[in-house]
């Protein structure tokens, strides 16, 4: 009787055991399941089946493995959002670029804070802080095995910030680039560019996402977003169809029936007139070149992005006729003057900042905004003429102009903001009788102790809203 029963004991507890192994709610069997769905290919199944896990056995560093299997097999386009690495959490990457069997990629959001440099070295320097630090800290926390065996080292780093024109190029525009404001302190995500002078390094402001190619100090901790190239299929080796050529003064990439300008030869850095070639894209910059003069071959419209700024010794650039959007030629300090084409619209934010040479700027068309802090301490400019056409400028777009003798408001003005004519040599504001505006703030014309002229059709929206508009330093004078 003793026998039977120990008999019936062994019979439940086998029974016991079996169903564990079935029981599709059990932990076991859905880890074995996850492990069926990887072997049999069904990569974004087994990842989901994994993640479900909550870290049971290994199921954490399979979940990774089976994101690395999908990233190999299956196509992405950019701007998809992929999982990849697991840094302190952060495992969300962008799909930046997409070039036969590679990707650029970068963090969605900042990981870290940190500084670009303790002292004045740039990115370029084996001592950088910021680069020691993501390609040993970073890659050897952020990845396993599998995943670093899909970074391709493409710049002399397998991790890396974007540069000034990576930034520019691979994002749609200011807005594309702002991240949520970060602790409540707008400290902005560095770049690998250097910035105006050797203790800065360019960044990118959170707030507005513009780029900031004056920088940020070295010192300072600022947001980090990591960026690396992936290479796409299983074998571990990848085949380009970009081709880089010297041709002249210009080093060339064609990619495609594409061909984009990347910068200057040795003989090209050694020009003082250069001219840009027609039928090329432009995602170069021109730093550290001898260049006086630039003008460009063909009339057609082409984005120029950052390509002149920190051009310390350029003074002319002839503009195609048909362009149609202004990039940016800040920190040009010897740039004297420029004819903006009848196409563009719009005076970009930052435009030319520390311009400290450019004494006339002409607009030959329907320029209908000036963007803020467009032409923040062009200390030569004396005189500018808008367009009736201009609805807007922006604020500070003319601070600390401090050549600035006398402005006509355009006629069609309908804003205007703080501090725009702020701390400049303002002596004279014309203002049009048809001029009303629908905002502005009443430090717009701000002068430190300086009473300044503003000279108003009697009867009009300006004679009746003085005021409100200017400060009281400002003397009222009627026009005849």
């Amino acid at each position: 009787m003793k026998r039977i029963s120990t008999i019936a004991a062994a019979i439940l507890l086998t029974g016991f055991v079996l169903g564990s192994c079935t029981d599709k709610k059990s932990l076991e069997y859905r880890y074995n399941h996850a492990v069926e769905l990887m072997n049999s290919g069904k990569y974004a199944e087994a990842a989901d089946a994994f993640d479900s896990l909550n870290g049971y056995q290994d199921s954490a560093v399979l979940k990774r493995q089976a994101n690395v299997k999908l990233l190999q097999s299956e196509s992405i386009s950019v701007g998809d959002k992929i999982e990849f690495g697991d840094y302190n959490g952060y495992t969300v990457w962008r799909v930046l670029c997409v070039n036969d069997s590679e990707a650029l990629i970068i963090t969605e959001d900042t990981v870290d804070h940190y500084m670009f440099n303790k002292s004045h070295n740039s990115w370029n320097d084996d001592s950088c802080a910021i680069r020691r630090w993501l390609n040993d800290t970073f890659i050897n926390e952020a990845f396993i095995d599998d995943e670093r065996r899909m970074i391709e080292n493409r710049i002399g780093d397998e991790v890396f910030l974007l540069s000034l024109q990576e930034a520019y190029r691979y994002f749609k525009d200011d807005a594309d680039r702002i991240l949520p404001d970060d602790e409540g302190e707008n400290m902005g995500w560095w770049l690998r560019s250097e910035g105006a002078y050797s203790d800065h390094a360019a960044m990118v402001d959170n707030e507005s996402g513009y780029i900031d190619d004056y920088g940020g100090l070295v010192y300072i901790q600022r947001g980090v977003r990591p960026a690396v190239w992936i290479k796409r299929n299983e074998n571990g080796t990848f085949e380009r169809k970009e081709t880089v050529s010297e041709s002249g003064d210009y080093v060339l990439l064609q990619s495609g029936s594409e061909t984009e300008l990347i910068g200057l030869t040795d003989k090209g850095k050694k020009q003082e007139k250069l001219v840009i070639p027609a039928d090329v894209q432009i995602s170069g910059e021109i730093v550290g070149s001898t260049a006086k003069s630039i003008s460009f071959e063909s009339d057609a419209d082409i984005d120029y992005g950052y390509f002149f700024t920190r051009a310390f010794r350029l003074e002319t650039v002839i503009l195609p006729a048909k362009l149609t959007k202004l990039g940016m030629h800040s920190n040009c300090p010897h740039l004297k003057e420029l004819v903006v084409p009848e196409g563009v619209t719009v005076i970009p934010i930052w435009c030319f900042q520390y311009d400290t040479a450019l004494e006339t700027i002409t607009f030959k068309g329907n320029l209908t905004e000036i963007g803020n802090l467009a032409f923040v301490n062009c200390s030569a400019l004396k005189k500018i003429s808008l367009p009736d056409s201009v609805e807007r400028i922006g604020i500070g777009a003319f601070g600390d102009c401090s050549s600035l003798r006398e402005i006509t408001l355009p006629k069609n003005l309908k804003e205007i903001g703080e501090n725009a004519f702020s701390n400049t040599g303002l002596e004279t504001v014309i203002v049009p009788a048809e001029l009303e505006l629908e905002k502005w703030d009443v430090t717009a014309f701000e002068q430190s102790d300086k009473t300044y002229t503003v000279k108003v059709k009697e009867g009009s929206w300006a004679d009746t809203h003085f005021d409100e508009v200017f400060t009281g330093n400002a003397v009222k004078e009627y026009n005849s």
